[in-house]
């Protein structure tokens, strides 16, 4: 930003994401989020525009956002990524708003522009931010770790010519094969063998309705209010371990499906999942036992009493 002068103070809520991928295409990210402070207090005065990503999880420390995906057993070989942002224009005056990358992205990338449009005076405007990257073939070392840089700027008029203001931020996607010999398979729950397999949910079943793997997998729901799954894994002291997993549901509430360990949400879509989708899920683990559980379901009335669908649970680690 050394050609402009910087009149905004710029805040970026961040978040670390676990990710969401539908046998179609990747269109979600969850996240965990950390306050941090980018502007120059001393220089900016009182005003500003914001640029917060939708998440929580305060405890969780990076100052980027950080995004799991596993490439295994999808239907595209592009994968297509929403990113949830929020500007809120605390400006004394309104601007048009637009997205685009900061530096060319690493190979297999495609990042474009997108015009944000109009956000007025104390407005507050919630938008999505699609990327993609044609999926890695294969990953022998079991993670790759790739970043893009992307760019908000605020602009005069509504053709982005005059600029008023930007800044760029840093986003990194981990993407994992789990059947790189790099990993080790700790758990596997298919549910084909007709039991829950440790697992304990609403009205929990073993059923064929739906399934990633023949002939079965785990039915919950079919009351009002949440549903949920739950499981403890030993997952033990190694450098790193992911949850990898695949949902499916007929109703999906605000927010949902979220995933936590012991009492800490770790894990909750930018936006909502399409109903009756499998999707497959990519969430860290921490080290030691962990005490996973997942809200699938919130059904609050009784026409919206649905069910979901687990199936292909992984544990890796190394």
């Amino acid at each position: 930003m050394s050609e402009f002068k910087k009149f905004l103070a710029v805040w970026l809520s961040i978040v670390i994401l676990g990710t969401i991928l539908t046998a179609e295409t990747l269109r979600m990210l969850s996240n965990q989020k950390e306050q941090v402070d980018q502007s120059n207090a001393s220089t900016q005065g009182s005003n500003h525009f914001s640029v917060q990503w939708m998440g929580f999880f305060p405890s969780y420390s990076s100052q980027y956002p950080e995004y799991y995906i596993c490439v295994n057993n999808l239907k595209s070989d592009i994968l297509a990524m929403d990113i949830a942002l929020q500007i809120k224009n605390q400006e004394d005056a309104g601007y048009y708003f637009k997205g685009d990358k900061y530096e060319e992205p690493p190979t297999g990338w495609t990042i474009s522009p997108i015009a944000i449009g109009f956000v007025d005076v104390d407005q507050t405007k919630t938008f999505t931010y699609s990327v993609s990257r044609s999926k890695p073939a294969s990953i022998s070392q079991g993670r790759l770790t790739e970043t893009i840089n992307l760019v908000i700027g605020a602009y005069h008029d509504s053709s982005y010519l005059n600029l008023y203001s930007q800044d760029n931020f840093t986003v990194t996607f981990n993407f994992i094969d789990r059947t790189s010999s790099a990993w080790t398979l700790l758990y596997h729950d298919t549910f084909d063998g007709g039991t829950t397999q440790g697992w304990s949910g609403t009205n929990a079943q073993v059923s064929s309705d739906y399934y990633r793997s023949f002939p079965y997998s785990l039915k919950i729901g079919g009351q009002t209010g949440y549903s949920q799954y739950s499981k403890t894994f030993n997952v033990g002291l190694g450098e790193e371990h992911y949850l990898i997993f695949s949902l499916r549901s007929g109703a999906w509430g605000s927010g949902l499906p979220s995933v936590g360990v012991a009492s800490v949400i770790c894990f909750q879509p930018d936006v909502t999942p399409s109903k009756n989708t499998w999707y497959q899920f990519a969430v860290p683990l921490p080290l030691g036992e962990s005490a996973v559980w997942m809200n699938v379901i919130n059904a609050p009335y009784p026409e919206q009493i649905s069910y979901a669908y687990l199936d292909d649970v992984f544990v890796i680690a190394k």
